[in-house]
């Protein structure tokens, strides 16, 4: 549609320019739809006994709240959250445990982002920001991804 919008619009721009005057409106351009959003699904897999387990209903809430955000135009919030999350997912320098309590602390600030400005809430985006950040400190690997992403969300956040 967009190209055929295009291609109309510039031969609605030939015949003015050969006219002199104004033929009619242009098409206005449609919105290219967003990219769809792929989240990287993690396997465990576990071989003699029980060891523990992740919990993938903060996983899949973090991809809805993800794709909340690229739809809604923070494409450049939602990629290092993405990285943070994968990072905290294979992580081996951390327990389950670890991993699903911040999992279920990012889930919670992604879920933040997402909403509108009027209804965040302030006090609990800082403490959860406080808390991700130690516990991402914690774990060596994902330090760095929270690295990245904290500016980011400050500035989201406008703390």
């Amino acid at each position: 549609m967009a190209m055929y919008a295009s291609l109309a619009n510039q031969a609605q721009a030939d015949i003015e320019s050969i006219m002199g005057l104004p033929a009619s409106p242009k098409i206005e351009m449609p919105k290219p739809a967003p990219a769809p959003f792929h989240y990287n699904n993690q396997t465990v897999t576990v071989t003699g006994g029980m060891v523990g387990a992740i919990n993938f209903g903060n996983v899949d809430e973090i991809k809805v709240n993800l794709q909340s955000l690229t739809e809604g135009g923070s494409a450049d919030i939602a990629e290092p959250l993405k990285k943070l999350t994968d990072a905290v997912l294979v992580a081996e320098d951390a327990t389950e445990t670890t991993k699903n309590e911040l999992l279920e602390q990012i889930a919670l600030l992604t879920a933040q982002a997402s909403a509108k400005p009027e209804e965040r809430k302030t006090g609990v985006i800082k403490a959860l920001f406080g808390t991700v950040k130690s516990g991402t400190e914690a774990i060596s690997s994902t330090a760095g991804a929270w690295q990245a992403v904290a500016p980011l969300l400050q500035g989201h956040f406008g703390l």
